[in-house]
């Protein structure tokens, strides 16, 4: 018996971008890229260290950036996003989650909204912060929260995306 997946309306599945964090794990991590940004324009990766904050990890990923921005790869992705999605992407690109997965009902969208908030953030070089819904197998609706940021590896231009996803499952 196939179970039918309720889709939000198109105004849900939309990026809703904030001025501040607005949850709690957001804005934790964003209190920890300030830290750790100091006075410079953005921290570097190197700055950032696991043990400092370990209840985070699993909703983590960190890209390096490829092509000038135009795509990132995976080096770090966190066993809940791994959960959530379905898929594992260490190693793989941000341009490959359009690919079929087990989870995710429109990976094409998921793709989309995940390469437009990275991306913004590559731009403007600071954090940037958002939410909105989409629709999993497991799950009927899934709310997010996001964040994004650059990080320089060893010198001042962006080489890396920080970046965390939290949600709560909105049956």
């Amino acid at each position: 018996m196939s179970k039918t997946i309720e889709r939000p309306a198109p105004a849900d599945a939309q990026i809703h971008y904030l001025d501040a964090p607005a949850q709690p794990d957001v804005a934790a991590l964003a209190a920890y890229w300030e830290r750790k940004r100091g006075t410079r324009r953005m921290p570097d990766r190197q700055d950032i260290v696991p043990a400092e904050i370990v209840r985070l990890l699993p909703y983590l990923h960190i890209s390096e950036v490829l092509d000038g921005g135009g795509d990132f790869r995976f080096r770090i992705f966190g066993t809940a996003l791994v959960n959530l999605i379905g898929a594992e992407l260490t190693g793989k690109r941000l341009s490959e989650l359009g690919q079929p997965s087990a989870l995710i009902v429109d990976a094409v969208a998921a793709k989309g909204r995940w390469s437009e908030l990275t991306t913004r953030a590559y731009k403007s070089a600071r954090p940037v912060y958002a939410t909105g819904y989409f629709v999993n197998t497991v799950h009927r609706h899934v709310q997010w929260h996001a964040f994004s940021a650059p990080l320089t590896a060893a010198g001042d231009e962006i080489a890396q995306m920080l970046g965390g996803i939290f949600f709560s499952d909105q049956h």
